[in-house]
């Protein structure tokens, strides 16, 4: 495994290449099996953890914003709006999806390069980088924005519910004020947000695994470069949104 950061770089924009121009491979069967594990390993079994992580901190952030500006319903608003639904959503629902799902990805790809089933694919006539690396790519890109989307809902349904009952609010009127604020680009750009954090997960994971030395050692230095470097890219990506929000204004 390369230890330059730019040889890591190059790696990564190598892999991203590659995804962008195999997505038409998905149609064959195999792949699309392989493929929807790895929706189902990013996002659907995260499901649980995140329900849980989402109205914990839906009701944790309006509690803590009322004890310290008092009953400010629009403040509250804005809070449950730009700071959770936009920026808290997809940032938390990509650091579940990193410590899940990367040291996985990057350990399983690094015990199959030791055992060199790599080559044996290709020896059957299968495209190795297609059936190993793709699904792991792409699965985690389309897996995070639906695990992101759960998390605001369930996050913003758990600040109404707080809001109402610590301001003495009815429901509809907390969810039409909500409303009004919302932007509808937002939405959007928090999807798109998550769905590069998710591609920027697997890509980073990909190529710690692939790339790993053969030794069993080299697996535990895969997963932990991958984990680290895939918390980076999250802050990054999150980092630049939320300049291009501010600039855009």
């Amino acid at each position: 495994m390369s230890a330059l950061p730019a040889s890591r770089f190059f790696g990564y924009a190598a892999l991203a290449w590659f995804a962008s121009t195999r997505i038409g491979q998905l149609r064959d069967p195999q792949l699309r099996l392989q493929f929807h594990r790895q929706i189902n390993a990013a996002g659907i079994a995260a499901l649980p953890v995140i329900a849980v992580l989402a109205a914990l901190t839906g009701a944790t952030a309006v509690t803590q914003v009322t004890a310290l500006a008092g009953q400010d319903n629009d403040l509250a608003q804005r809070l449950l709006f730009f700071g959770l639904f936009f920026e808290l959503a997809p940032l938390l629902s990509a650091l579940v999806v990193v410590a899940r799902s990367s040291a996985g990805i990057a350990s399983e790809l690094a015990v199959m390069h030791l055992y060199d089933e790599f080559t044996a694919l290709r020896r059957m006539g299968v495209p190795a980088a297609d059936y190993l690396l793709l699904p792991r790519i792409l699965g985690p890109a389309l897996a995070l924005p639906a695990v992101t989307v759960c998390f605001q809902l369930i996050a913003v349904g758990s600040g109404w519910l707080a809001v109402a009952l610590l301001q003495n609010q009815p429901l509809p009127l907390v969810a039409g004020h909500f409303l009004d604020l919302a932007d509808p680009w937002l939405p959007l750009a928090s999807l798109l947000k998550s769905a590069l954090m998710g591609a920027a997960i697997g890509i980073i994971a990909c190529h710690h695994g692939s790339s790993a030395e053969r030794s069993t050692q080299a697996i535990s230095t895969a997963s932990i470069h991958a984990v680290g470097n895939g918390l980076i890219a999250v802050f990054v990506v999150d980092v630049a949104f939320a300049l291009a929000a501010y600039f855009l204004k």
